[in-house]
């Protein structure tokens, strides 16, 4: 089964270094068309309705961004291709969304193309652009979304309603202030590089505190905190200075 892509790109040695590790690597990637600028963007990625999408950040007349949001739709997988930009990346990384880093490498290429084939049929591959979008909107870090992998999917949570996070092995579980949980299949070490700078912060091996929900903290060798919901978390030792300077 033949996978339909799009390439937008301006810069035509890139385009053809993309072109030539889908010819090579990727054969059931059928390439419809590439653009450059945003108006052809739109329109290619309108008419072709694409499974896939390569998108530069920059493009000849705007960015990568732009075209994403004047798209009608956005029922395709998506991955970035980017210099270098590090708000960017933290982004990406939000919304679960795939991107690689110029030079373009054959391994980081065949990684994404991979990721790309199991999701192609997820039906909640949109939400990671959506979310990606809303990201980039909002002004206030709490304001943002997130998106967990699960064993099923993707679950998307605003930042805003996530409590506290705990490790049980290697998965993590949200608790939310609605009183749901939802299980993440990464790690609570993944998560913390993630949150740490949008008002998270971690207060123990196996726990990640939303700062927004402290009630109170008692402090001593057995420190702990109250959160808003009455669930009570201890504080290790090793990371009580880390939890004191962020308060």
């Amino acid at each position: 089964m033949t996978i339909t892509t799009v390439i937008i790109e301006d810069d035509e040695k890139n385009m053809h270094v993309i072109c030539d590790l889908i010819r090579q690597f990727a054969p059931d990637l059928e390439v419809v068309g590439t653009a450059s600028h945003i108006a052809e963007s739109i329109e290619l990625i309108e008419n072709k309705a694409p499974q896939l999408v390569f998108m530069d950040i920059q493009i000849a007349d705007g960015t990568g961004f732009d075209v994403l949001r004047k798209l009608s739709a956005r029922n395709f997988e998506l991955v970035f291709i980017t210099a270098y930009d590090n708000y960017a990346l933290k982004a990406f990384k939000f919304a679960a969304i795939d991107y690689l880093l110029k030079p373009v490498g054959l391994n980081e290429f065949r990684e994404a193309v991979d990721r790309a084939r199991t999701r192609i049929n997820e039906k909640t591959r949109h939400q990671h652009v959506d979310t990606l979008l809303h990201n980039l909107a909002q002004q206030s870090s709490q304001d943002r979304k997130i998106s967990v992998a699960t064993v099923n999917g993707f679950e998307f949570l605003d930042l805003k309603d996530i409590i506290w996070c705990h490790s049980e092995g290697s998965y993590t579980t949200f608790h939310l202030a609605n009183n749901m949980k939802v299980t993440s299949s990464r790690g609570l070490g993944f998560y913390e590089n993630l949150l740490g700078a949008n008002n998270f912060c971690r207060i123990h091996q196996s726990t990640i505190i939303n700062l927004r929900f402290i009630k109170s903290y008692i402090k001593g060798k057995n420190g702990y905190v109250t959160m808003t919901n009455g669930v009570k978390l201890e504080i290790s030792q090793r990371r009580k200075n880390d939890f004191l300077n962020t308060l």
